[in-house]
């Protein structure tokens, strides 16, 4: 059950929203009271209530599938504290908690023996009420004389972790578990996240040029209230810092300076560019505030294995694997990412590996920060992004598919300029029909194809690539650069190239036709079975 008070209604959809994309049951559905306070200020109490009837109503119906919001208007005056509206919210407030206990199954007797155990640690760690999971798990095996083991600890304690009595995160040999939630969120998450206006209310935290925090600054905040070593550790735990160096931290959720525009600016003319939007599917959906600032803790977390050092901006970040390299932007409502991935060499093979990276990373953390969030994943336009414009136009995966599938180019819709289906989508072994068929066979293929010469005989003669393109792969070094050669120039071409491709195999190379033959019988087969 939750309640929102608020006289910016602007700012109703935006708790709705979240409390929404932060359910991942869709069959429990929380309970909502909206309430508008400070009625006092109104001077028409009348046209004040008509108001909010109208706005309960469009909420009711907007989020009617995933929250069960309150039929009563609620027009309080605050000042007034046995208020006829007051009385009557509490009658509710009692109603839908007397409601929800008759629901509940009761607590776990372990958990509740657990509870006591956290509660006597918590008087003894007031400084700094936090156990590595580790040290937890002994020493509740241990307080409970091994009668409680490690698989029912863990358990019970993610019980406990959804009933909001204590914060456990991963359960790995390093992880950490929060016996004293209401000090994490006071003391530390406060200061830490807390915007600039409340500078008078909480100490905020300066930061350097660079838009960094210092150790010192760290612990000038923070000492009094926490352990800054473990501090550190804890906020490393939750991906909300990062250092290199153990004097200098970064904090995402901190920065400020916003990107340069010389940081993504052209390069070679050889350069090839990929592009995924993720976006919100419907006007309820958003993504957490966090998902971001933690996506940037990832990817600095991925140095050096994976990633160079990456660039952070306050909505971006630019990084590289040392082949591809990548920008990454979140748009100021939080309800599209957009992942730009580009080759200076024009390898695609380049920008293929650092996308499915990067979109792996996103989707996982995505579903761990807004697990009720619907989204969809559009196809940005290369040409828009070779050319470097600020909001390159997206294709659904929807109309992509359709004109690979009718062997046609998409037509940019304000700039009616046709782009080819594979300069715009990176995994062509994604799509249905031949051409995917064709992109999914493509390694076995490039090995097959050793006696080219009759099969571009035979395109040539339908027309399927001209003079130029037969000549530019009868030019390739060896028998693989020419089956790479032939097959860009098919998949550039589409679903109908690949398919009289397909009929000269079945002519000139028997094998090299049933290897997608193959492929197709067994779609078909399973389809039929």
């Amino acid at each position: 059950m939750i309640c929102i008070s608020t006289i910016v209604f602007a700012h109703i959809h935006g708790w709705l929203s979240f409390i929404h994309c932060s359910n991942a049951d869709p069959t429990n559905k929380p309970r909502i009271v909206l309430i508008a306070s400070h009625a006092d200020k109104l001077q028409d109490h009348e046209a004040g209530l008509c108001r909010t009837t109208a706005l309960l109503e469009h909420y009711r119906k907007l989020f009617q599938e995933s929250l069960i919001v309150s039929q009563e208007v609620f027009l309080i005056n605050c000042l007034e504290a046995g208020s006829p509206e007051i009385q009557r919210l509490r009658e509710v407030l009692a109603a839908f908690r007397d409601d929800i206990l008759k629901q509940r199954p009761k607590v776990p007797k372990v958990c509740v023996r657990l509870l006591d155990e956290i509660e006597d640690w918590k008087q003894e760690r007031k400084e700094f009420p936090v156990m590595a999971w580790q040290e937890y798990l002994a020493s509740m095996e241990k307080a409970t004389y091994g009668t409680v083991k490690g698989r029912i600890v863990q358990l019970a304690s993610s019980y406990l972790h959804d009933e909001g009595e204590i914060i456990s995160l991963c359960h790995e040999a390093n992880s950490s578990v929060v016996l004293d939630p209401q000090w994490l969120f006071t003391s530390i998450f406060g200061p830490l996240l807390a915007p600039e206006n409340f500078d008078k209310i909480i100490d905020k935290i300066n930061r350097t040029a660079e838009d960094h925090v210092t150790l010192e600054e760290l612990t000038r905040v923070f000492s009094a209230v926490a352990d800054i070593p473990l501090l550190v550790k804890l906020l490393q735990d939750f991906q909300l810092c990062h250092t290199y160096d153990g004097r200098t931290f970064i904090l995402p959720s901190l920065l400020q300076q916003e990107m340069e525009e010389a940081a993504w600016s052209p390069v070679s003319s050889k350069a090839v560019y990929f592009g995924l939007q993720i976006r919100c599917r419907t006007e309820i959906d958003s993504f957490s505030c966090d998902l971001f600032p933690r996506l940037q803790t990832l990817l600095m977390q991925a140095h050096p294995d994976k990633l160079s050092r990456p660039l952070l901006w306050k909505n971006s970040v630019k990084c590289t694997d040392g082949k591809a390299e990548a920008l990454l932007q979140i748009t100021q409502d939080k309800r599209q990412l957009n992942i730009f991935v580009r080759s200076n060499d024009g390898s695609r093979e380049d920008c293929n590996s650092i996308m499915d990276l990067l979109k792996d990373t996103t989707y996982r953390l995505l579903h761990e920060t807004s697990p009720g969030a619907r989204s969809r994943d559009m196809v940005l336009s290369a040409l828009d992004l070779r050319e470097h414009r600020p909001q390159p136009h997206p294709y659904s995966r929807e109309e992509v598919e359709a004109a690979a599938a009718k062997g046609e180019n998409l037509v940019h819709p304000q700039r009616k300029v046709p782009e080819k289906v594979k300069d715009v989508l990176l995994h062509l072994g994604n799509l249905k029909g031949m051409l995917g068929r064709v992109a999914r066979k493509r390694p076995e293929l490039v090995e097959t194809l050793r006696h080219i010469n009759p099969i571009l005989n035979h395109l040539r003669a339908d027309d399927v690539i001209n003079l130029d393109e037969n000549d530019r792969i009868r030019a390739a070094r060896t028998p693989q650069d020419a089956a790479r050669e032939l097959l860009d120039i098919l998949e550039a071409k589409g679903e109908r190239a690949c398919v009289k491709f397909h009929s000269v195999l079945k002519t000139c190379d028997k094998f090299a036709a049933s290897l997608i033959v193959e492929e197709e019988m067994s779609e078909e087969g399973a389809t039929a079975s």
